[in-house]
């Protein structure tokens, strides 16, 4: 079904109203014999010259003019079967606002649940590392470096300790090379031969502080 619509041009210094143009869309160009010298004239052409237009462009595709819309776009049907489009813009008034203030808020709740969450840790450390709950961060951060630099030092001694009294094949068995004063040369020890499992400081760091009935 063609469409009609009304395409406004630059009004001239001479013109009593705004000149026009006719668009019709979704329509062939229908022309129409009008003189015995097989003269033509299209009927669209002939409506557009009644209703003072200044021109008629005619198409078989769907044409949009920008200019007869406005924003948000509702298409109904009217009464007749034609359909009446429609565009509102909306009222953005105070919208940019309230989303800044939604958004401070937002950022507001973050911060305080981010500093109560880490008032709830630095109370937790300090208690652990028996320090005064006032202490700053900077003073729990070199407590811990102190507490990781003597955990270090005291785990490299243990492992010199364990290094000395290592495992050594004497005669059939497993002795322990510093408790039974082993000379590897002569393969000799100085004293009475103890067994590896049963040497007193490895079992000490081994946690094991109970005597065997051999000993």
């Amino acid at each position: 079904m063609a469409r009609l619509q009304i395409l406004e041009l630059p009004e001239g210094s001479g013109d009593d109203r705004p000149p026009f143009v006719l668009v019709v869309d979704e329509c062939m160009p229908q022309r129409i014999v009008v003189g015995l010298d097989s003269s033509w004239q299209d009927h669209w052409q002939q409506l557009a010259d009644k209703i003072g237009a200044r021109g008629v462009l005619v198409f078989d595709d769907t044409i949009d003019i920008p200019a007869n819309e406005i924003t948000l776009t509702h298409v109904q049907e009217a009464a007749d079967g034609n359909v009446v489009r429609l565009r509102v813009e909306p009222d953005l008034t105070g919208f940019t606002d309230t989303v800044m203030a939604e958004a401070v808020s937002a950022q507001t709740k973050v911060v305080e649940a981010v500093g109560q969450n880490q008032g709830d840790r630095k109370a937790a450390l300090t208690d652990a590392l028996g320090m005064d709950r006032l202490r700053d961060w900077d003073d729990i951060r070199n407590a811990v470096a102190g507490i990781r630099r003597d955990c270090d030092d005291k785990a490299e001694a243990i492992e010199r300790v364990r290094r000395l009294h290592q495992p050594v094949e004497h005669r059939g068995k497993t002795i322990c090379w510093e408790c039974s004063d082993y000379d590897f040369p002569g393969q000799t020890t100085d004293s009475a031969p103890v067994a590896y499992e049963q040497c007193g400081t490895l079992r000490a760091l081994n946690g094991n502080t109970e005597r065997s009935p051999e000993e």
